[in-house]
């Protein structure tokens, strides 16, 4: 009698697949920062790094090896979704940062770390521990994943019928419609709102360097008409400019100086502005220009001579 030995037939690819696991955290987590607006998702790097995750491998050993290259890639994709710089910007000013005492950069690091979003992940890992006993998880990742990719994709819709307004425009108060009227028909030169493109695209760069774009265009066509001479019983005076560096309202609310007494001293305060375009130099630079339109960095802007050419006239005919 003999003994047949019977191999089992290898299982067909497809049965080979497996969940994310622990990477459905991973995701979980970004598609919170994104929703949050804290991070710059990159949905065609994520979806190849999602396959890169799903594809089957027979082998369980494979599988581990895998995980283990996934682990630096997958930091490295966090990294590059995130506003952080890059490794080179970090290299180039090595020395600088080199420079900084141990008790700063411990101060750093404590003012970067947002408790209030600890404390929302550590929630979202027991949500996802509690639902992944009866839910696959992966499918609805893996979903989000895709719909992220494909959504740019499709032809843009809105619910409001063209030339339709909403209910806020609808509403919105009759003297509002006059008063924008007679502000058009006072600075023919000044542009419409709806020239600037509106804020509603995701962060990513190239909406925000369009967006940037639009909003020179359209400054482009705002100029102060000044008048060709004053009266005869005008007095000449000094205009004091006064700009704080790289200060926004923001940080004056933080500071609980929003009712300083300093305030109160000056004839004109701009409050419409933050901490991107209150750079001292370019700020002084284009407010000097500004009845010579709104230049770009690129561009070459008219002088500052001649923009305050009428005003030096105006102020020497006077004298």
């Amino acid at each position: 009698m003999t003994n047949k030995k019977t191999t089992a037939a290898p299982l067909p690819l497809w049965q080979y697949w497996r969940g994310l696991g622990g990477w459905n955290l991973y995701f979980l987590v970004k598609f919170a920062l994104l929703w949050a607006g804290y991070l710059n998702f990159h949905p065609m790097l994520n979806l190849v790094f999602l396959a890169f995750l799903l594809v089957p491998i027979p082998r369980e050993k494979l599988h581990r090896i895998r995980h283990w290259i996934a682990i630096p890639l997958g930091f490295a994709l966090f990294w590059h979704d995130t506003w952080l710089p890059g490794p080179e910007t970090l290299l180039s000013q090595g020395s600088q940062i080199a420079g900084f005492s141990a008790s700063y950069i411990w101060d750093l690091i404590v003012r970067f770390i947002n408790w209030s979003m600890v404390g929302a992940f550590f929630v979202l890992l027991v949500l996802w521990l509690f639902i992944s006993q009866w839910l696959r998880v992966t499918v609805f990742v893996s979903a989000m994943v895709v719909w992220q990719a494909v959504s740019p994709l499709l032809p843009a819709f809105t619910i409001w019928p063209a030339g339709q307004p909403t209910t806020a425009a609808a509403t919105a108060p009759a003297n509002v419609g006059t008063n924008a009227a007679a502000g058009a028909a006072s600075s023919p030169a000044s542009p419409a709102s709806s020239d600037i493109p509106p804020q509603t695209e995701p962060p990513t760069s190239a909406n925000l360097t369009n967006w940037l774009n639009g909003f020179y265009a359209a400054e482009q066509k705002r100029k102060t008409p000044f008048p060709d001479q004053l009266p005869a019983d005008a007095q000449p005076f000094d205009l004091l400019v006064i700009n704080i560096c790289s200060l926004s309202w923001s940080d004056i609310e933080a500071a609980g100086l929003m009712d300083h007494p300093l305030w109160k001293h000056f004839d004109i305060v701009f409050k419409n502005f933050n901490s991107a375009t209150s750079y001292s130099g370019p700020a002084a630079v284009r407010l000097l220009r500004a009845s010579c339109r709104i230049p770009t960095c690129i561009s070459r802007p008219a002088p500052i001579a001649t923009c305050l050419k009428t005003w030096r006239n105006s102020a020497s005919t006077s004298s």
